[in-house]
C-alpha cells in the first residue's frame, strides 16, 4: 500500500494506505510537508514489517549463502586479530548463515540493506582475498547472500 496525499477536514497531509494516520503539513513548508511524508512511510514500514513478523514467514538459506559465510569465519579465524573484521552483529549473522537457521523477512531486508551501503567497499584494496571488507561481505553471504535477500524481498514486498 502506498503513502497517498490526503486532505481532512481542509488540512492537507499523508497518510499510509486507507487507514494509516494522518501527518498534516503545513503547506508551502517543504520541510514540514518531507517530515509528514517520512512520518507515513514509517508507519507503512512498521505495519509491513509487523504484518510479516505475524504471517510466521522465514527463510532458509541456500548452500551457496551457508558456504560463503562459513568462507568468512574460516578466514576471520586465521588471520591476527588485527586483520580479523566484522562487528559482533556480522558475526551473529555468518553463524547464523553458515549454520543455515531461518530468517525472518526483517532479517533478509537488514542484509540488503547490509549489502547496499557495503557495495563501495567493492573497490578496496584486498577485495577477494582478505580485506576485511572481503571477510564481512562473505559473513552476510556474499554475492549468493545479496541475490537471494533481495530475491526475498522482490517476492514479499510490494
Amino acid at each position: 500500500m502506498p503513502v497517498r496525499e490526503v486532505t481532512i477536514d481542509g488540512e492537507r497531509g499523508y497518510r499510509w494506505g486507507d487507514a494509516g494516520a494522518f501527518y498534516p503539513y503545513t503547506e508551502g513548508d517543504r520541510a514540514s510537508e518531507a517530515a509528514a511524508r517520512a512520518k507515513a512511510e514509517l508507519q507503512g514500514e512498521t505495519i509491513q514489517r509487523r504484518r510479516a513478523a505475524a504471517s510466521g514467514l522465514s527463510f532458509v538459506p541456500p548452500r551457496a549463502v551457508r558456504e560463503a559465510a562459513k568462507r568468512a569465519l574460516d578466514l576471520r579465524a586465521s588471520l591476527p586479530p588485527s586483520r580479523r573484521a566484522m562487528t559482533s552483529v556480522g558475526i551473529a549473522r555468518a553463524r547464523d548463515l553458515a549454520n543455515g537457521r531461518a530468517l525472518t523477512l526483517e532479517t533478509v531486508q537488514r542484509m540488503a540493506s547490509y549489502f547496499a551501503r557495503h557495495e563501495v567497499d567493492r573497490q578496496g584494496e584486498g577485495w577477494g582475498k582478505d580485506s576485511k571488507g572481503w571477510q564481512a561481505w562473505l559473513g552476510w553471504g556474499g554475492d549468493a547472500g545479496r541475490a537471494w535477500a533481495e530475491s526475498i524481498l522482490r517476492r514479499h514486498l510490494p
